[in-house]
């Protein structure tokens, strides 16, 4: 992830482990903090999920997916005063409607005002006022919070306790193992957790199912350090470049990438570079020396025309009875 792509208030507090992001998740989906919530992280290392198995549905509501300012709006109304999820929250951010109802639901006033600019048919028909009070507090997850004037995303981050997720290849390598399925794509990955960029949760289930499949190319899933980091990394384990001449090697190799057009990168660039991958664990050429075992189980997906079938089918079976069920009790009624 683009360090532009996370609020510096954020990175400020940058979480490592599932153990310190699941403590924060934990103090939120239990009431335990007055504050809201800002998560930043990148796509596929499993922040989502955590909260959706972990919610108590009586005092949670989760919102996720394309949201809407409209149906954003009623939703929050009809589950006021519960706490609010809203996973992939920068699509909200993206409307101009969206993000006053974001402000207003990070407002940290208690109750705080929601209210819709006029009135539509949908609060109409559904009951809905223009404007209701709410003592809702909100978590909002998302892969980058850049929307809008940057007044605007001042405003939610100055209302929200902001964290930025960013775990080690090793940590999100463990993390896998507990539910993971594939033993020898689990073995590859362990084998290059210093060669890979940003390894995510996804990256293994989509390998294993090229490898399941008999593609033989199911490695190129995991993707390669490339460009600056890669450089950086190579000039670092290097024994010959020591000293100043590793900034001048940094320099030279980068005015050589593509998208740099011909212009060296900086002395600072180099040194942010180094720092990244120390912290993630990537400076050296080395994989961390572990042995994980997978001890998942591969989700029972119907795969094949008849198993998609018969699922169709069942789906359809349970909704017949569902509205049998409907007729009986308006007969009875």
């Amino acid at each position: 992830m683009r360090g532009d792509d996370v609020p510096v208030e954020a990175a400020r507090n940058t979480l490592r482990t599932y153990e310190e992001l699941h403590g924060k998740f934990d103090a939120f989906l239990q009431g335990r903090t007055e504050s809201n919530m800002l998560f930043v992280a990148r796509w596929g290392v499993g922040k989502s999920w955590y909260v959706k198995s972990k919610a108590d549905r009586r005092i949670t509501h989760l919102m996720e997916g394309n949201l809407r300012p409209l149906k954003t709006y009623m939703q929050l109304y009809e589950h006021r005063n519960k706490l609010v999820v809203l996973d992939d929250g920068e699509t909200l951010w993206q409307d101009k409607p969206g993000r006053i109802i974001m402000r207003e639901l990070t407002d940290t006033s208690f109750p705080k005002t929601i209210s819709w600019t006029s009135t539509v048919k949908p609060l109409e028909q559904n009951g809905i006022p223009i404007a209701f009070e709410t003592n809702s507090r909100a978590c909002i997850i998302c892969n980058t919070f850049k929307f809008g004037r940057s007044d605007e995303t001042a405003a939610i981050i100055d209302r929200c306790q902001c964290y930025y997720f960013d775990p080690t290849n090793e940590e999100v390598a463990r993390y896998v193992a507990d539910w993971f399925w594939d033993q020898t794509v689990l073995d590859y990955a362990c084998r290059h957790l210093h060669a890979i960029d940003d390894l995510t949760a996804r990256m293994f289930v989509k390998a294993a199912e090229r490898r399941a499949q008999g593609d033989e190319n199911w490695r190129q899933e995991f993707t390669p350090l490339s460009g600056p980091s890669l450089i950086v990394q190579q000039i670092f384990n290097n024994e010959e470049i020591t000293g100043d001449s590793r900034v001048r090697a940094f320099t030279e190799r980068t005015a050589m990438l593509p998208e740099q057009d011909g212009a060296p990168m900086s002395r600072a660039s180099f040194f942010r570079y180094q720092k990244a991958l120390k912290e993630k664990g990537l400076l050296r050429t080395t994989p961390p020396k572990i042995n994980l075992t997978a001890r998942g189980t591969k989700p029972d997906i119907p795969l094949g025309f008849d198993a998609i079938l018969a699922d169709v089918e069942q789906a359809s079976d349970r909704r017949n009875e569902e509205l049998e069920e409907m007729e009986a009790v308006e007969r009875d009624a």
